[in-house]
């Protein structure tokens, strides 16, 4: 399992990076840690289409890419 200090309410935000380009859209990094034997290609997917799903619909800003970065894989 991940450790304890990732789980703080501190440490919830360095995973996620925004940028704001200069056409007016987002671009977002994810670092993520996953279970042993998850399927990293359709997680990925998943998690892309998600945020940007929901950061265009609640905040009106073209996501332009996001980016799963994989940093860590549970045993």
């Amino acid at each position: 399992p991940p450790s304890r200090s990732l789980l703080r309410r501190e440490s919830m935000a360095k995973g996620v990076k925004v940028r704001f380009n200069d056409d007016a859209t987002v671009s977002i990094e994810l670092h993520i840690i996953v279970d042993n034997g998850v399927n990293l290609t359709a997680v990925s997917r998943s998690i892309m289409s998600e945020v940007r799903y929901i950061v265009e619909r609640i905040t009106g800003v073209k996501v332009k890419n996001v980016d799963v970065w994989t940093v860590s894989i549970s045993l």
